[in-house]
């Protein structure tokens, strides 16, 4: 009976905490609509091309699925081996792929949304200016490079071949100066210990801003994916938007 008793005790905690535990970490709740109440829309279809980060796979991007298919967008998810090459070698084959697409629906603007490392080889990917490509969205970017990546670069270093590249060391993989080749827009999480904010900056960016959230789940929140929305529109961030 004893037994019993806690195991139900247990029960009722995890079903009390449940509900605060999806709203810490995806934060959907009373965020402002930038809509009001109103569909953003494409007047046609365009594609968008979402690229997972680091250790991740293509299912990480799912939450931005439906938003971004309900604002008239048709999803494209990129898989690759994150740990396995370069951001050199990722950012060539990331551009192969998007060559690939255009080829296949040259009248279809193809856009790129990118998170963590993915946001890093989506502009690798799309510099110099691919014929076609629309609009780039960095999600929690190392641009900078991470200090995390600069701790365990000696040590994860023989497995994972992109840690070095990531490293904040020497200027992160797009260092001061970067110019990327088509419009793009980074979105910084206030809350990265991964990612500082100061960390995410592209100085030939078209806009930047912040908005709450961790590392790996401020594209989880409605704000977030109205704002990804909001850019691959109108390629820009809207103006309530806080800057970095």
């Amino acid at each position: 009976m004893e037994r019993v008793s806690g195991l139900t005790t247990i029960i009722r905690h995890w079903i009390w905490l449940t509900p605060w535990l999806v709203v810490h970490l995806v934060g959907c709740n009373s965020l402002p609509d930038l809509t009001e109440g109103k569909q953003m829309k494409l007047a046609e279809q365009q594609n968008v091309v979402v690229v997972h980060g680091l250790f991740r796979t293509q299912r990480a991007m799912r939450p931005l699925r439906t938003p971004l298919t309900e604002a008239g967008f048709h999803v494209i998810e990129y898989r690759y081996p994150s740990t396995q090459k370069s951001v050199e070698e990722l950012g060539r084959n990331l551009r192969q792929f998007l060559v690939d697409q255009i080829a296949r629906d040259p009248q279809v603007p193809l856009h790129v949304v990118g998170h963590s490392l993915g946001a890093v080889i989506s502009v690798k990917a799309t510099t110099p200016t691919i014929p076609g490509i629309g609009r780039v969205v960095q999600i929690s970017p190392p641009n900078l490079g991470s200090p995390w990546a600069s701790k365990l670069e000696g040590v994860l270093g023989p497995w994972i071949a992109t840690i070095e590249d990531l490293s904040s060391r020497e200027g992160g993989p797009l260092p001061r100066g970067t110019m990327p080749g088509s419009t793009t827009g980074v979105i910084a999480a206030n809350s990265d210990t991964l990612v500082p904010q100061e960390l995410t900056q592209l100085d030939g960016a078209a806009d930047q801003i912040h908005l709450p959230g961790s590392h790996t789940f401020v594209f989880w929140r409605t704000r977030t994916q109205q704002e990804i929305i909001h850019f691959l529109i109108h390629g820009r961030f809207s103006d309530d938007a806080p800057r970095s």
